[in-house]
């Protein structure tokens, strides 16, 4: 790591450990509050980016006069502007809960062969959501088919984030802003000398597809309707 790394590597750091949590949420995407409390240290880490950044260079000649504009650029920008108002929102006012919208069925690996829209709670986890289903039909009818054989599909809660007023899927939208904030990383870099700044990526990004969708083992969800159904 050159000088000019280790003169914001502070902000770097920060910058890496929002990073992280967007890992975290997709690691945690069918666990309610993992995944909420993951979202929440994403925003505070990704919001403290760019005042650690200033609170280093703040002793650079020049640094402050330039890096105003860029910082306002990226406090005008419309994810960053969403996040950051979520995250006072957290840390000023109380508990942030997305919006959640799911489905529940079957899939042979490529979308929903066949499923329903499923209510679930924004606090409820998607296992529980599908406890739920065998609940129901225990006493009514496996109307879905989750439990009948099928060696090519298995059963499913398909799962989506969202917050308010805006259409893009959470995580998504965090990945979007982390990579935002990066460019204004790569222009502090450029400014300090750095002539060769290396490509911002999101390494180990999993799919919508395999993030989305939580699958279930059948026999595993047979056996736990037998019980249901012995009670």
């Amino acid at each position: 790591m050159s000088d000019n790394y280790e003169r914001i590597g502070s902000a770097l750091d920060r910058f890496q450990e929002a990073h992280f949590w967007i890992h975290m949420m997709e690691n945690f995407y069918h666990d309610a509050d993992p995944f909420r409390w993951h979202l929440n240290v994403f925003l505070k880490a990704i919001k403290e980016v760019p005042q650690i950044v200033q609170m280093e260079l703040q002793n650079e000649r020049g640094f402050p006069e330039w890096f105003k504009p860029h910082r306002t650029d990226l406090n005008n920008d419309e994810l960053f502007g969403v996040l950051s108002k979520k995250r006072d929102f957290v840390v000023h006012q109380g508990m942030l809960v997305p919006n959640t919208h799911a489905s529940l069925g079957v899939t042979e690996g490529r979308g929903m062969k066949l499923g329903l829209t499923y209510p679930v709670h924004p606090l409820e986890d998607s296992e529980s959501a599908m406890t739920r289903y065998l609940h129901h039909a225990s006493m009514h009818d496996d109307f879905l088919g989750v439990l009948m054989p099928d060696d090519d599909s298995m059963p499913c809660v398909r799962r989506r984030w969202q917050l308010d007023n805006h259409d893009l899927e959470v995580v998504e939208l965090c990945s979007q802003t982390w990579l935002r904030v990066g460019k204004t990383i790569e222009k502090v870099l450029i400014w300090l000398g750095e002539e060769s700044v290396p490509k911002l990526a999101l390494s180990c990004r999993h799919s919508n597809q395999r993030v989305q969708y939580k699958l279930f083992d059948r026999d595993k969800l047979i056996k736990e309707y037998a019980t249901i159904k012995g009670q």
